[in-house]
């Protein structure tokens, strides 16, 4: 396929238009939105954007053991204003054991170099507490029937609670209370396996968007391996 890369930075944006581009691979960076066909120093990675949902993510035993793992702790799901000193500090943290390209700030990887208060965005923000102690944050945008996650951090002491997956989990349940239809993580990347734990909701439920027809299909195994989608190319 051809590679491609596009961005557009609206003046404002309503839930409906958020819905309608996150249902054609469109993503949320700073106060902007893109799409991509791969990533890489030399656009090698071939990308897949994921979406489920809601209503047909099933109850798998593993997400009730991370549930029964993190039953102790308290969140709290808000409006995102402005960041709290917490909320830095822990992402300091954890951006110093992550192996991988992510965002240097939270303020950064929200509004780049923008006022927060003149963002376009519905964001909200999930944060869990060991008793008083931020344990772990996330963020998601909220459109009118479909949301998309956008940035996850932990206290890297918790590593062991699976608290980047816990957030995810808190985040749906919020959106099934509030009737929303669809739910976008990101994406994964072929030949890399760092985003893969987006699947953990159920690879039978994910599906993936294919550009060259402009639809969803349901994810197959053999998306994440480059050999077996370039042999079927030829």
């Amino acid at each position: 396929m051809l590679h491609y890369f596009d961005s557009i930075r609206p003046e404002s944006i309503d839930g409906h238009a958020l819905d309608q581009l996150l249902a054609f691979g469109w993503y949320r960076m700073h106060q902007t939105l893109f799409t991509c066909s791969h990533i890489g120093a030399n656009d090698e990675h071939r990308v897949h954007w994921l979406r489920y949902d809601i209503g047909q993510i099933k109850r798998h035993a593993s997400h009730q053991r991370i549930r029964r793992k993190n039953k102790s702790f308290q969140f709290t799901i808000q409006p995102t204003g402005s960041i709290e000193k917490e909320a830095i500090e822990l992402y300091d943290r954890y951006y110093a054991t992550i192996d991988f390209d992510g965002a240097g700030s939270i303020q950064q990887c929200l509004w780049g170099d923008e006022d927060p208060a003149s963002t376009i965005f519905d964001t909200k923000c999930v944060s869990i507490f060991d008793q008083s102690k931020l344990i772990a944050v996330g963020y998601f945008d909220c459109g009118h029937k479909a949301a998309a996650s956008i940035l996850h951090s932990y206290h890297p002491d918790y590593k062991r609670y699976s608290l980047g997956k816990y957030l995810i989990l808190l985040t749906l349940d919020y959106l099934r209370a509030n009737d929303y239809r669809y739910y976008y993580p990101g994406y994964v990347i072929e030949d890399l396996d760092k985003m893969d734990y987006k699947l953990f909701l159920g690879k039978d439920q994910a599906e993936y968007f294919k550009p060259e027809i402009l639809s969803w299909q349901l994810f197959k195994d053999e998306l994440l391996v480059r050999d077996s989608i370039h042999k079927k190319l030829k």
